[in-house]
């Protein structure tokens, strides 16, 4: 139309509206399109839509197919269509389907360039409408429109051979792709999936797990990178356990050797403290603070020999039949405890326990108790399925929340802890050992009404660890 509008005599003839449909379908070429023209309300050139109606020459030729397919079936141009290009007065496409045919719709309206020029001649400018005003002065619309219409056929056939070409061409592609995809991501998912095995190894403690290093790419390096921090960490490992062996066997060693000049010194208090009332007052005071120190040392001697039984794994247990309420009464007599402390014990329960260690055990806790709590000390024992559950409850301060989580640690002697037998720091810690060595449990916590509560759980019928051994019941011959 730019090229053929200025040639156009206005207002246009019939005649002129055919020598221009003619000229423009001459000039769809490849695309076959078939075009109609119409003035203001006048009709429709070539024809009625869809009719026959008169293609020249090359036009009608190059035309051909598809605007016979079109007339056909009817014109592909909707009454839609043309109402649209009325109203908006701009360019208008529509795809349209027409008897299972894709068809391209197009409507545009006609303007004049040079709005003082009507009449015929090439002072007119017919162009296209566009929304922004030409140089050669304001868009006026002519009241021409031109409507074109042609088939996607050609365009479909393309785009489908396309799309047959793509899968034809990708499942191959994609096979032969997989490969060596496969291949290379077995590859690198290879030494990934051995330092996962090796880290899995080493977090349950095998520290001498290494990992095999192949090829020279960054998987490599980082296998490298790998087997030596893992040889750093066996390394410092052996280091820690040597020296925490050496540390145990030194306590050892030391309480071993402390226990015999200690056991004469206990001797010695012991006949000073009988000869102290004769003593003068300074001599009398020195004496017996000297055997308060020493039965102290010599109680913290035996505990940490305790202690180093427990880290070398030589503690034995010697399970017994015994009666609950009769051993710990028993407990708090030999301390002459029975008037300090109030006691719920059921009459009765028989339990297989080690009867010396559970000794222990009564005697930390209320000792424990009666030396940094206060009165009253209740010791109370009760039952639950399965488990025997002992309580030693004070009314004191009760331990710091900061405290609880070490109460049990060796040597913890916060001020406000309350972790330690006779000044030693491992009354609880040994406390502790001897109900794990039992199978149960040892809790420490505040009372709802104050006071410090410790909790004793043991099972009623102990698994036997090793070391443990049953006392062989006394024959007749025995007892006489």
């Amino acid at each position: 139309m730019q090229s053929l509008g200025p040639d156009l005599p206005f207002p246009p003839q019939r005649e002129d509206l055919q020598n221009l449909v003619v000229q423009l379908d001459r000039a769809g070429g490849s695309r076959n399109w078939h075009t109609y023209a119409q003035y203001e309300d006048g009709p429709v050139v070539p024809g009625p839509w869809g009719a026959g109606g008169g293609q020249a020459g090359g036009g009608a030729a190059a035309g051909g197919e598809a605007a016979a397919g079109a007339r056909a079936s009817g014109s592909a141009v909707s009454d839609g269509l043309r109402a649209a290009v009325r109203e908006h007065h701009a360019p208008i496409f529509q795809r349209v389907d027409r008897g299972g045919r894709p068809w391209l719709a197009i409507g545009m309206p006609v303007d004049f360039t040079d709005p003082g020029a009507q009449g015929r001649g090439s002072e007119t400018t017919p162009s296209p409408s566009s929304p922004s005003p030409s140089p050669s002065g304001t868009p006026k619309p002519s009241g021409l429109v031109v409507y074109a219409e042609f088939a996607l056929n050609d365009d479909q056939a393309d785009i489908a051979a396309l799309v047959t070409a793509a899968q034809a061409g990708a499942l191959p592609a994609l096979a032969l792709a997989v490969v060596p995809a496969l291949f290379a991501a077995r590859r690198v998912l290879r030494p990934v999936r051995r330092l996962r095995e090796a880290a899995e190894r080493i977090t349950s403690g095998e520290l001498d797990t290494r990992s095999p290093v192949t090829g020279r790419d960054e998987l490599a390096d980082l296998t490298v990178t790998f087997n030596e921090m893992a040889g750093a960490l066996e390394k410092d490992d052996a280091e820690l356990r040597r020296m925490e062996a050496n540390a145990r066997r030194f306590a050892a060693d030391v309480s071993h050797e402390l226990r015999t000049p200690l056991a004469a010194m206990s001797a010695v208090t012991e006949v000073l403290d009988e000869d102290a009332a004769r003593l003068d007052p300074d001599t009398a005071d020195a004496v017996r603070l000297i055997s308060d120190e020493t039965t102290k040392l010599a109680r913290m001697v035996e505990d940490l020999i305790e202690v180093s039984r427990f880290d070398a794994g030589a503690a034995d247990l010697l399970l017994d039949e015994i009666d609950v309420a009769v051993a710990l009464r028993k407990t708090l007599q030999l301390r002459g405890w029975q008037d300090q402390v109030e006691t719920a014990l059921p009459e009765g329960l028989r339990v297989r326990l080690d009867p010396r260690r559970i000794d222990v055990v009564v005697a930390n806790l209320v000792g424990n108790a009666l030396r940094h709590g206060g009165a009253p000390v209740r010791l109370t024992a009760s039952t639950t399925p399965g488990r025997l559950r002992i309580d030693v409850a004070d009314q004191g301060p009760g331990i710091d929340p900061e405290a609880l989580p070490y109460v049990f640690d060796r040597f913890y002697k916060a001020d406000a802890a309350r972790a330690r037998s006779s000044g030693s720091g491992l009354g609880l810690a040994i406390a502790m050992e001897n109900v794990r060595l039992h199978g149960g449990t040892l809790h420490a916590a505040n009372g709802p009404g104050g006071g410090a509560v410790f909790t004793v759980e043991l099972p009623l019928d102990p698994p036997a660890p090793p070391g443990t051994s049953t006392p062989t019941p006394p024959t007749p011959e025995d007892r006489r």
